[in-house]
């Protein structure tokens, strides 16, 4: 029986020619489309974990950390000491009574020759690491200036320190005392005493003008042959012009004794000058020579007498805010009264400042012209003691100050040293000759409607009315405080010197009782 033959399989088909087919171009992964319908296409895509935020905050967080701590650490600075007087790290090292760093590390010199201090200074402090700077510890103290550093008694010692005027500096020779002149300015004098002992001359110890005090004594010594103690005698700025070549220097032991008549009498001059000592001075009348640094004096042996403490030497005494040499002007203490009202007649008075110039005095406008309220006659102004009645008008009247022809001291303040101010400067103010000057800086000051309005947070109040300002740069007179109730203080500016018309129609006012 014959079998049929088995299929064969099919041949397969040949290929298909190159070229690109029907889905051709489609990337791996895609599905073959069913029907002519799309089909999905699969991609691969690489993302960035959140894993990674991690670290990455972690190491802007250390940055920071690490650039702060840097800022923070400020300037290392080396100070050795002769004596560590209880200074321990973690204290303070202060500058005008303010934390400026602190004690890193207190430990031995090497040959046990004193300690040296390792002090971090603040950034903001970094200028106080400069040549010159003085350093010291402060620890309770009973000296020719007085009691110090008592709140070390119950708390920390502290290192103090003076900032210098040199180059950068790390490395520092601390002060076994407090200096006995914290801050020298260029207009101070120094002078030197010779005496034939030491008596109660001491380092520290007060240079007094008529129980004022106007110096310092900073060192009290031998010369260098041994003949004589030297003492070195510093003066502040606002003193200078005291200092002649006439002065006379005596000790004052602050303790007088007299025996008379009446028994014994002891007389005390201040406290300070007899548990410490001092210098006392007088300066004739006359015009000799303002000395210079480093002049020689001899001090007289024994003492004063009554006619030196009468002398009266007429000198400008000036100030440590103003250049050297410009004079401080003397300003007058003024007070107008009148009488007011229509039907109930009151009493009403202003007071304030005036200046003696040489065309009269010179004010704010409201003490030297009456007001349109006042009743005829009753107007009456009174300067330093005279009684002047205001009859006629001011020499000038402008832009709040006035000038009126009258003379009652025959010292003036000089014409030349007045002059015109338009823009804010640094300037000072001058009220009662007694009490301390108030600086004015030009970042207080700003200029409206012709005057220098001042910042309210000066404290300038009504007392100082008719202040002089005076400025910082060249010491001239620019203007006078406005200080009026329930107004903003105000500078009124000078005006241009008055004409000569104006001087010769002016009468001069004489001082009455």
């Amino acid at each position: 029986m014959s079998s049929s033959p088995s299929p064969k399989a099919a041949p397969s088909s040949p290929p298909s020619p190159a070229g690109p087919g029907p889905d051709s171009g489609k990337p791996a992964g895609a599905v073959a489309a069913r029907g002519g319908l799309p089909g999905a296409v699969l991609r691969d895509e690489r993302r960035l974990s959140a894993i990674w935020l991690v670290p990455l905050l972690a190491l802007a967080l250390a940055g920071w950390l690490g650039f702060r701590a840097w800022n923070l650490r400020g300037v290392i600075v080396t100070i050795h000491l002769a004596e560590g007087h209880g200074l321990k790290p973690g204290d303070d090292v202060r500058y005008r009574g303010i934390t400026v760093g602190e004690v890193r590390r207190v430990e031995l010199a090497e040959g046990l020759e004193g300690i040296v201090v390792t002090a971090g200074l603040r950034r903001q402090a970094d200028v106080l690491a400069r040549g010159g700077s003085r350093f010291w510890v402060v620890r309770p103290q009973v000296g020719p200036g007085g009691v110090a550093g008592l709140e070390t008694l119950v708390g920390p010692r502290y290192m103090e320190v003076l900032p210098g005027n040199g180059g950068r500096q790390h490395r520092f020779i601390g002060l076994a005392e407090p200096p006995a002149v914290e801050r020298i300015e260029p207009g101070d004098l120094e002078v030197i005493l010779e005496a034939n002992r030491r008596g109660g001359l001491r380092a520290g110890a007060p240079v007094t003008y008529r129980q004022v005090r106007v110096g310092t004594v900073l060192s009290v010594g031998l010369t260098t042959d041994g003949g004589a103690v030297e003492a070195r005698l510093h003066i502040q700025q606002a003193y200078v012009q005291l200092i002649r070549e006439d002065t006379l220097f005596w000790e004052s032991s602050g303790l007088e004794a007299k025996i008379g008549l009446g028994g014994l009498t002891l007389s005390m001059s201040s406290l300070e000058t007899m548990l410490s000592g001092g210098v006392g001075l007088a300066t004739p009348p006359g015009a000799s020579e303002v000395v210079r640094t480093g002049h020689r004096f001899t001090l007289v042996p024994d003492g004063p007498d009554d006619e030196w403490l009468e002398w009266q030497p007429m000198a400008l005494i000036g100030s440590a805010f103003l250049p050297p040499g410009a004079p401080m002007p003397n300003p007058l203490r003024a007070k107008l009264a009148w009488r007011q009202g229509k039907w109930i007649s009151r009493e009403r008075s202003r007071q304030g400042w005036v200046l003696q110039t040489a065309e009269g005095l010179l004010g704010p406008a409201d003490l030297l012209t009456p007001g349109e309220k006042a009743e005829g006659g009753t107007v009456f102004l009174e300067v330093a003691g005279n009684g002047l009645p205001l009859v006629d008008d001011p020499a000038w009247s402008r832009g709040g100050l006035a000038a009126m022809a009258a003379f009652v001291t025959r010292t003036t303040w000089p014409a030349q040293r007045r002059r015109v101010a338009v823009e804010p400067e640094d300037c000072l103010a001058v009220g009662d000759p007694a009490a301390t000057p108030l600086p004015l800086a030009a970042a207080r000051l700003s200029m409206e409607a012709g005057f220098w309005l001042v910042d309210p947070a000066v404290p300038l109040d009504e007392s100082w009315h008719g202040a002089c300002v005076l400025s910082r740069r060249d010491g001239y007179l620019v203007g006078m405080v406005l200080a009026n109730d329930g107004e903003p203080v105000r500078v009124a500016l000078l005006p241009e010197a008055p004409t000569a018309d104006a001087k010769a129609n002016a009468e001069t006012v004489k001082p009455g009782n």
